[in-house]
């Protein structure tokens, strides 16, 4: 059986479940239909004690070898198979993984301004009723009393915003060429053309154009209507144990039938402040690597 010849690794609150969608619409790209079976992170992983997470864990990762080669069954004769799991750029438990099983495997990373992306995760996790947490302040005290450097920062804010941290346990790995990483500036500006230049990467036909108008699982956003915000914010372990059972097309349409709006909540400047300096070196090193200009991520 076929196991997939490319990944998009990340990073999470990145535009992955856009590049998803994106990239699954070539005739020669094979993409199981859900997106982040997460197999080379959760494995050998335990239960988590985090509720949701415990449910994403048990009900749509992927933690059997069988089920996950079954996953690409329905491979024909695509040049790409892949697979998109966000997770994997949270971790240094899935490269040495990965390289063992799929050693020539090319890489895909989307990366995001680390300060925004921990931002806009916290928003679209409280809209959705995923963080009961109120405070995005706590939130990061939290984490740095915990410490930031590890080796499994899923479901965090902080610590997965590291990037390069965990991109390093790929490059100790594989070698530079197996490597696509873009930002998602990219993504925003020019969806065609990031998505052209991940094609070709791929080996397959540049010149397909994909429809990329629509974003897909964006962070912002209100619900309007305050009993309907209620029901839907209230509802989330609900629908995460609903997830496995509903098609991603409903899934769409239900989140395209709320009545959102868009609400400033600019981040506290002191906190913008104080998560730049912890994440600058971080940064720095993710800028040398990529040979990238990203000083924007630290004003």
């Amino acid at each position: 059986m076929p196991l997939p010849n490319f990944l998009v690794i990340g990073a999470g609150r990145s535009g992955t479940t856009s590049v998803h969608h994106y990239l699954g619409q070539h005739p020669d790209v094979f993409l199981p239909a859900n997106k982040a079976p997460s197999y080379f992170y959760c494995c050998d992983a335990p239960p988590s004690e985090d509720p949701y997470q415990h449910l994403v864990s048990r009900n749509y990762f992927v933690r059997d070898f069988e089920a996950y080669q079954a996953l690409f069954d329905g491979v024909r004769s695509e040049r790409a198979v892949g697979e998109v799991s966000p997770v994997y750029l949270a971790t240094t438990l899935a490269a040495p993984r990965i390289a063992e099983q799929i050693p020539e495997v090319k890489l895909v990373g989307i990366v995001r301004n680390p300060v925004e992306r921990a931002y806009a995760r916290f928003l679209g996790r409280t809209r959705d009723g995923l963080e009961t947490r109120t405070s995005f302040t706590g939130i990061i005290r939290q984490e740095q009393k915990e410490g930031l450097i590890r080796d499994d920062a899923s479901g965090t804010y902080v610590a997965s915003g590291l990037v390069f941290h965990f991109l390093e346990s790929y490059l100790e790995r594989f070698p530079r060429e197996s490597f696509c990483v873009r930002l998602f500036e990219d993504l925003k500006s020019d969806s065609e053309g990031l998505v052209s230049d991940l094609f070709e990467f791929l080996g397959v036909d540049s010149a397909f154009r994909p429809s990329v108008e629509r974003r897909h699982n964006p962070s912002g956003g209100t619900i309007r209507q305050p009993l309907l915000r209620y029901l839907w914010t209230s509802s989330g372990l609900l629908r995460a144990r609903l997830r496995p059972f509903l098609p991603v097309g409903m899934r769409d349409a239900i989140f395209d039938l709320l009545p959102m709006e868009r609400v400033d909540r600019p981040l506290d400047p002191e906190i913008r402040s104080e998560l730049i300096a912890l994440f600058r070196d971080d940064v720095l090193k993710l800028q040398d690597w990529m040979d990238r200009d990203l000083s924007a991520w630290l004003q």
